[in-house]
């Protein structure tokens, strides 16, 4: 079973590969590294914690289209904000994507993002269907 590096328009990967990838497919596993609202080399959303969580998983859905998968093939993600005061800014957006019972999420406060507006970052596990 190979691993295949999948990429999507607009997102860049590192630029030493060797620091990882954005997205890892092998098998019907797919590996979605963790997401910023980022977009074309520019923060969305400043300032904006519901607007980031939403291109966050703008992007994890970018990944999934690009794997030949969906939102629904999303069993966990992994949820990052600067301050867990976002946290329900994080449980909007997911309610916008996923039905009920939504994928298992772990939801971490008080983490330091290396660009300053960032206030969100959400990594994805699936399993394709």
């Amino acid at each position: 079973m190979s691993r295949q590096n999948i990429s999507i328009s607009g997102i860049a990967e590192p630029a030493d590969p060797r620091v990882g990838s954005q997205c890892i497919q092998k098998g019907n596993q797919v590996f979605i590294s963790g997401q910023i609202s980022y977009l074309n080399g520019a923060v969305v959303g400043a300032g904006d914690a519901l607007a980031q969580c939403r291109q966050c998983i703008k992007n994890i859905a970018g990944f999934m289209e690009a794997a030949g998968g969906t939102m629904d093939d999303v069993v966990s993600l992994n949820i990052f904000l600067s301050d867990i005061r976002y946290r329900q800014a994080a449980i909007d957006a997911r309610a916008e994507v996923f039905d009920a019972p939504g994928p298992s999420a772990t939801v971490v406060g008080g983490a330091d993002f290396v660009f300053e507006d960032v206030l969100v970052e959400i990594s994805a596990y699936a399993v394709l269907t």
